[in-house]
């Protein structure tokens, strides 16, 4: 009884964290993941006008731009002075040169490539052919 009596005020906060603040932030969590679904399917009803859906590609759209007109040209310019390694057992292949690292797997479309120390996940398929040459080369040389 005396426990009871000296932690009072712990087991009257725990008692009411557990019985009024979590379900209140249980029930808000709930309104919110539902307006956020309602939201949703009255933008992709054309309810919020027909450039809701655009609206929210402009940023996967920037993305995408931004890669296309910094990156891209940055391994396509020295592509040919790049070293390439590939690892046939793990399909793992490293292209490295004096401006760029780029990481990644031979039967994926996604790389990660580091240009000033800064990583950025990118979409290889506009060197997917040099790749591939890279790789039938390495092996024609195994052999």
């Amino acid at each position: 009884m005396d426990f009871i009596l000296n932690h009072l005020f712990v087991i009257l906060l725990i008692c009411i964290v557990l019985f009024v603040v979590l379900p209140l932030i249980m029930k808000l969590f709930k309104t919110a993941i539902t307006l956020a679904i309602i939201v949703l399917l009255l933008g992709a009803a054309g309810v919020f006008g027909s450039g809701f859906l655009k609206n929210l590609q402009k940023p996967i759209a920037a993305t995408q731009s931004f890669t296309a007109h910094t990156i891209e040209p940055v391994i396509k310019k020295d592509l040919t002075a790049a070293k390439f390694n590939y690892n046939p057992q793990t399909k793992r292949y490293e292209i490295q040169s004096a401006l760029f690292k780029l990481d990644g797997v031979s039967d994926q479309n996604k790389a990660t490539v580091e240009i000033n120390k800064k990583n950025y996940t990118i979409d290889v398929s506009f060197i997917k052919s040099f790749i591939d040459k890279q790789i039938a080369k390495q092996d024609n040389q195994k052999t």
